[in-house]
């Protein structure tokens, strides 16, 4: 979610709903998010992880919430204490999109 994606729509900064999402009503969502595309606990905590590293803020907080090297790609940058996404799940989505990079250049050359 963009903290100001609805500014530019519709909303007024002050009417935007953004501070609302971290009371109950977040945990709500992820509640209903999991139950209706049936996801696991991995995979809600990818997309919490997720949404933590987009967001926008501060170093120190994302820090605290993600552990100290949160910024390195793939399982070196997991906290698995921290995050609840096992190592494997990130090295897995790292080296895909290794590929997936490395097949867009190869055909860009070609």
């Amino acid at each position: 979610m963009s903290p100001l994606s609805n500014n530019a729509l519709f909303l007024t900064y002050e009417r935007n709903p953004l501070p609302d999402f971290f009371k109950e009503p977040l945990l709500e969502e992820y509640s209903v998010a999991a139950h209706i595309y049936k996801l696991s606990q991995s995979s809600l905590a990818e997309l919490a992880r997720n949404s933590v590293i987009q967001s926008g803020f501060e170093m120190e907080i994302k820090r605290h919430w993600l552990g100290q090297e949160w910024y390195l790609p793939g399982a070196a940058g997991n906290d698995i204490h921290k995050t609840n996404v096992p190592n494997l799940r990130l090295a897995y989505r790292h080296r895909t999109l290794l590929e997936e990079l490395a097949m867009i250049k190869a055909q860009h050359f070609t």
